[in-house]
């Protein structure tokens, strides 16, 4: 199924479902625990999965194991704008208690919305992932390695992209010295093969609270698809003043890894916008590709239709070897350039070059020896 047909039926759902949604709703909803932690968690959770809906409750979305209902129940405490608890008690095995939660609807159903269509996405793009430390306040990269390893786990994990975690890859790549910035990315991206770095950053200002920065940048031209900024609200300063060395930055790290996870939909969101507005008309991404020198050109773009995420092609230009094509296809770049070169050599080309710029494609018929 193709991403944009993935984005509509999901975009279906959402929109029937908020045509009569209010920021916030209350919900009643009783959990139980063994204590009183584990039960207001309980209820607060139930509030969030009731918010859901029918509609949605009983949707069946299911990728590699993973239902998208549960991972936003999972994170249910994002959701609770505030609640007032009705009543309470203990039971004889543990603890009951009863809230009234207001649950941020509007961000819920975004976010579920994402979620759903990042699962089924099929070839997304690859990230490179890594710290950034542009404010004079921000905390060294070295420090910042597991708030690095949980964001590329949400996106690897939970939204099935394909990650390059730069702390964890850094030994397979021997040439790239030094802390990886934006520059290093471009420069090295033969290499590296990323359509998409994300930049992660905590400023620690002293009069206020850390502030999480994550920032997605296309690399192939540095358009900045989308920033969020989100204040670490459960940061505690050390006791005793200030600690020496790395270990300072450890409880400002601990505290911005609860909004992992919501920067990362956000961020996944502003890229879902970006790659469904780049469609050209709901019809595929639109590629110019040129084969010179070729024999049999009608033969190869016949058998250009048969490549999967296929939409249709027009031919502009065209001779006895020649053929310049505009091509529709869902695919992402990366992925079409080696589904047609696989596709030339499946049909007995075998000595060819290729060459891709963004979404112009050349292949150039390298003649063989007494040919």
């Amino acid at each position: 199924m193709s991403f944009l047909k993935v984005y509509s039926q999901v975009l279906a759902v959402f929109l029937l479902t908020v045509l009569t949604a209010s920021a916030a709703f209350a919900v009643e909803a009783t959990g139980e625990g063994i204590d009183r932690h584990q039960a207001l968690n309980s209820a607060l959770r139930l509030a969030v999965e009731m918010e859901i809906g029918t509609a949605i409750a009983s949707d069946s979305i299911v990728e590699s194991g993973v239902l998208v209902r549960d991972e936003i129940v999972s994170h249910s405490k994002g959701y609770v704008s505030s609640y007032k608890v009705i009543s309470e008690g203990a039971l004889p095995d543990g603890y009951t208690i009863t809230v009234d939660a207001a649950v941020n609807r509007d961000l819920l159903l975004s976010d579920y919305t994402t979620v759903s269509i990042l699962q089924k996405m099929s070839n997304s793009p690859r990230l490179l992932i890594f710290a950034s430390s542009s404010e004079f306040n921000s905390i060294p990269p070295e420090a910042m390695k597991s708030l690095i390893t949980d964001v590329a786990k949400v996106f690897g994990e939970k939204f099935q992209f394909e990650v390059i975690d730069w702390p964890v890859s850094r030994a397979s790549f021997h040439s790239i010295e030094g802390q990886m910035n934006l520059d290093k990315a471009v420069k090295y991206n033969k290499l590296l093969k990323a359509d998409y770095v994300l930049t992660v950053e905590i400023d620690m200002p002293k009069a206020a609270n850390p502030v999480l920065n994550m920032s997605c940048v296309r690399i192939s031209d540095r358009f900045k698809v989308g920033e969020v900024r989100r204040p670490v609200e459960k940061y505690v300063a050390p006791a005793g003043g200030d600690v020496k060395g790395a270990g300072k930055y450890g409880p400002a790290v601990e505290a911005a890894k609860p909004e992992v996870y919501w920067a990362s939909v956000n961020i996944a969101g502003k890229m879902l916008e970006y790659m469904e507005t780049e469609l050209d008309r709901g019809k595929g991404f639109r590629y110019s590709v040129t084969f010179t020198g070729f024999p049999e050109v009608d033969s190869i773009g016949r058998n250009l239709e048969d490549i999967p995420g296929f939409v249709r092609k027009e031919v502009k230009r065209k001779n006895q070897k020649n053929i310049e094509l505009v091509y529709w296809s869902t695919l992402r770049p990366s992925a079409l350039l080696k589904k047609v070169e696989g596709t030339l050599k499946d049909i007995g080309v075998e000595k060819f070059k290729s060459k891709m710029d963004g979404r112009t494609m050349k292949f150039r018929w390298e003649n063989p020896d007494g040919f």
